[in-house]
Formats: C-alpha cells, structure tokens, sequence
C-alpha cells in the first residue's frame, strides 16, 4: 500500500531504546514524516512544549517516570490534550492480562484514550497506515470535515485491540 507523502507533519518519538527509536525515526522520515526523538519524561515534555508535535508515538515501559506517567501528564495538560498518541509496546504481546493493565492505566473515564496501539516488534506497513490514519482522524476531527477521506468508518488500523486482525489474503 502506498502512503500519502505526509511532509509538515512533525512526530515525537517517546522511546527509552535509542535504537528501536532510530528504527522509528528512519520509517516515519522515508515515508515523508518529521521526527523527532526523545529517551525520557523530561526531554519528552520538553520537545512537546518546543515543537507541539501533530502526533506522538509513546512506549509504555520507560526508565524514571513511565510513558503512562507521560500519557497522563499530557492528556490532562489543555495546552496538549488534543495532540494524538499511538502508543508503541512490546508489553502486551501475547498477553491479554497485561493488556488489561496497559489499558487501565490509559483508559480511564477522565481522560481521552490514546489513539491507537501498535505492538513490537513492528509491522512497518500496520504501523505507517496507523500513523496516517490518526493523522487524518485528528486533521478530520479539528476540521470538522465532511470529505469523503474523512469517513472514519473505513479507517483501517484505528480499532483498539493490540493484536492484529487476521490477514484476509491482502
């Protein structure tokens, strides 16, 4: 599948692993994206106030304070709440009980929950379609807009569950 260039867009990276974070930064850079990375809490709350990136990628388990620490400090900041968040772990593969923690931590009644959910190791084409379509979800939303791009029924890959879907020979 081919992905729209997507050039003006600025993605944060929240990863504690320099490497798999170079990994994501080098996918969403060649499929037309700007990225940016930050390791931490601090540098990632830091480059938000910066830049206010149009969408971020979260991973869960991080050094010091968690990416659900993050997660909550910016869905509950008004200057942020809006921004969306595709949360990228390898915490729930295969594993349906710490999906439910993961969860409980993010989805909570007073808070919006993150966009979508992308397990490691990656599926660099689920994971480019689901950083397009919470970019065109987020785009349609604040637009309000009623382009036949923004029927948000037949966006793929924003649907909750972690697992993916069984391919139906696509």
């Amino acid at each position: 599948m081919a992905h729209e260039p997507a050039t003006g867009k600025h993605v944060l990276i929240v990863e504690d692993d320099p490497d798999f974070a170079a990994l994501l930064k080098s996918i969403l850079v060649n499929a037309g994206y700007t990225a940016l990375a930050a390791y931490n809490f601090a540098d990632a709350f830091s480059l938000v106030r910066e830049v206010r990136p149009d969408l971020i990628t979260l991973d869960i388990r991080m050094p010091g304070k968690s990416g659900v620490y993050f997660y909550q400090e910016l869905k509950t900041n008004e200057d942020f709440r809006e921004i969306p968040v595709v949360v990228v772990t390898a915490l729930t593969r295969n594993d349906r009980d710490m999906e439910t923690v993961v969860r409980s931590f993010l989805e909570t009644a007073y808070m919006p929950h993150p966009e979508a959910y992308v397990e490691k190791p990656l599926d660099t084409p689920h994971f480019l379609r689901t950083i397009q379509d919470v970019l065109l979800s987020s785009r349609c939303k604040s637009s309000r807009s009623d382009s036949p791009k923004c029927d948000l029924h037949k966006v793929s890959s924003l649907a909750p569950p972690f697992h993916k879907e069984p391919n139906d020979g696509q």
